[in-house]
């Protein structure tokens, strides 16, 4: 039945596409964006905090970009690896890994991507490419 499927969408011009990573299916024509996540990670007081591992999580991205990871610095910053995705869905998390040798133990926060400002740094090629984006995600973490 697959098959028959692709043949018939294949004489109609479309194709098929399964990113094996996310198990997402994908029909040619499917608009994508590149973007990177950066941002700021504080306590309360707006102090910065070292250590926190920011992952993704519900991404639909493509497998070959990996996926939205990093690390705060000792200023508090991050920035992600730019990827490939359909859209600019799905949530970052941000955890203390490191216990109190931060500074403190803070509470793992959920970010919705969608909720974010982005900035839109190049234009896409007018087709099914809708151009590069930079969001920034400034996080302020809750103590436990």
């Amino acid at each position: 039945m697959r098959r028959l499927l692709y043949l018939l969408l294949g004489a109609l011009g479309f194709t098929a596409c399964n990113d094996n990573n996310n198990g997402m299916m994908c029909e040619y024509g499917t608009s994508t964006v590149q973007f990177t996540v950066k941002g700021r990670v504080t306590d309360a007081d707006g102090k910065p905090i070292k250590g926190i591992v920011i992952s993704s999580k519900e991404v639909n991205y493509f497998s070959e970009n990996g996926g939205l990871e990093a690390v705060t610095g000792e200023d508090g910053q991050f920035a992600t690896q730019r990827v490939k995705a359909i859209g600019i869905h799905g949530k970052l998390l941000f955890t203390d890994i490191d216990g109190a040798e931060n500074g403190g133990e803070f509470e793992t926060q959920t970010v919705e991507l969608h909720t974010l400002p982005e900035t839109k740094i190049a234009e896409g090629d007018g087709g099914w490419d809708m151009g590069e984006y930079e969001v920034t995600a400034n996080v302020k973490l809750k103590a436990k």
